[in-house]
Formats: C-alpha cells, sequence, structure tokens
C-alpha cells in the first residue's frame, strides 16, 4: 500500500470513526480536497495534517503514525517503540537541547483514550479492528 493510500484509510477510517462528514472537516480546507485525500488521489501537507488533526480530535503524530502503521504493516506500538528509541539518542546526544525541544513529558500532560464515534457506516467495525491490529 503507498503512503497516499494508507493516509486516504486512515483519514476516512478516522473520519468515520468521530462521526464526522466530510463537510465537517471542509473547515479546514474544501470538501473536493477532502474527497481528494479520501481517495488517494493527492497527498496531504504537513500543515494540512496538523489542520485536519483538530476536528478529528487527534494529534497529527497519530495520524502520521497510523499511516504508517496502515502503509507497513507495522504495529502503532512498535513505531512508537522506535520513536522512543530514537528520540532517546537524540536527547542523549543534545540534539533536542540544540533545537530547544523539551526532554520530558510536563506532569500535568496526561494520555486519554479515544471516544468511540457514531456514525451510519457499517464499515466502522472494519476500521475500528484495522486500528486494533496496527496498536497491538
Amino acid at each position: 500500500m503507498s503512503l497516499k493510500t494508507a493516509f486516504a484509510f486512515v483519514l476516512k477510517a478516522t473520519r468515520a470513526f468521530r462521526g464526522l462528514s466530510q463537510m465537517h472537516l471542509a473547515a479546514v480546507s474544501s470538501r473536493t480536497y477532502i474527497s481528494k485525500l479520501e481517495r488517494g488521489q493527492c497527498s496531504p501537507t504537513l500543515e494540512m495534517i496538523t489542520s485536519l488533526s483538530t476536528p478529528l480530535s487527534l494529534s497529527p503524530l497519530t495520524l502520521i503514525a497510523l499511516t504508517l502503521g496502515a502503509e507497513s504493516g507495522q504495529s502503532v506500538k512498535s513505531l512508537v517503540s522506535r520513536l522512543e528509541r530514537e528520540l532517546s539518542e537524540l536527547a542523549d546526544a543534545g540534539v533536542l537541547n540544540n533545537l530547544d525541544i523539551p526532554v520530558k513529558q510536563p506532569s500535568h500532560v496526561r494520555a486519554h483514550s479515544p471516544r468511540a464515534g457514531k456514525t451510519n457506516s457499517g464499515r466502522v467495525s472494519e476500521q475500528g479492528e484495522l486500528f486494533s491490529n496496527l496498536v497491538s
């Protein structure tokens, strides 16, 4: 699966999971562009991924991790483990300090689990299974 196709699948799945229509995302861009993204006809920029993450109530990093997992077949857990190892190496080398990026997570930030969205699509259970497979 190409990255474009993987992002298309992730965008459509997360939108359906949140119970949103393409029109809900049209505030970020045109509905035509959202449709093209969901059909894998174009690739999003980092700015667009960041903009789309807001109405989807997800981190841009989550959208990227899900896309990479869908594209490669790797679990998100393994991708996150690799991310943590690489960030640790960069922190130990002082690269994060050079970039003025905090090394430790502030204590007031806590993780939360996403709520299930409501949708009329019968594909939600399939998409839920995909997310379960990607995360585990």
